[in-house]
């Protein structure tokens, strides 16, 4: 695992923890929804940033000279986030193990915005080419099959990811990646 996945890491384990402490607050659903989106979006903003840094501190390793921060456009989902806490407060409340459904929201999404906010460094760079996948300590049987024996891909292709997945892009920076028929495809199209 790269600094980056522990860092992560160690992210995700505090967004996942404050969830929980909210919900073992007992408070009312306005205020836990309201209260448990602000702190995911918090965590979420956190993940996109130290995955900017990530890539442009391992940019700067692999290139030998100093390579800025992109400065992605940063996504407001504060929205999306209220209604999966309305619609997890149900789902918690049913289940004997609330404190599992709460907690993986605060770990799941901050590693979903984090392997976004990583792909598209990745993509939008004019420094990379392509990427491999860098997989988590403990890679589920879908990571390694996604892994392909360390398949490089061209930049443009999608890094797959599923829920509570701690896998990031590793960029390559050689030439002539082999085209998918995904990026294939984006090629014909926007032509």
């Amino acid at each position: 695992m790269t600094p980056y996945q522990i860092a992560l890491l160690a992210l995700v384990a505090e967004s996942e923890t404050a969830a929980i402490a909210l919900w073992a607050e007992q408070l009312d659903d306005a205020e836990f929804t309201a209260l448990l989106a602000a702190s995911v979006a918090r965590h979420n903003a956190r993940a996109a940033a130290l995955a900017e840094v990530a890539f442009a501190a391992e940019a700067t390793v692999a290139l030998r000279t100093p390579v800025p921060v992109l400065g992605l456009p940063v996504v407001d989902d504060t929205a999306r986030l209220h209604k999966a806490a309305t619609t997890l407060l149900d789902t918690a409340r049913a289940s004997e193990v609330p404190e599992q459904i709460v907690g993986r929201l605060g770990r799941a999404e901050p590693l979903n915005t984090a392997a976004r906010t990583y792909s598209d460094a990745v993509r939008e760079s004019t420094l990379t080419e392509g990427w491999v996948r860098g997989m988590d300590a403990d890679p589920c049987q879908l990571c390694r099959w996604w892994w392909r024996e360390g398949r490089v891909w061209p930049k443009q292709h999608p890094m797959p990811t599923h829920v509570g997945c701690a896998c990031v892009p590793r960029p390559v920076w050689a030439k002539s990646i082999r085209q998918t028929r995904y990026t294939q495809r984006l090629e014909r199209n926007s032509a």
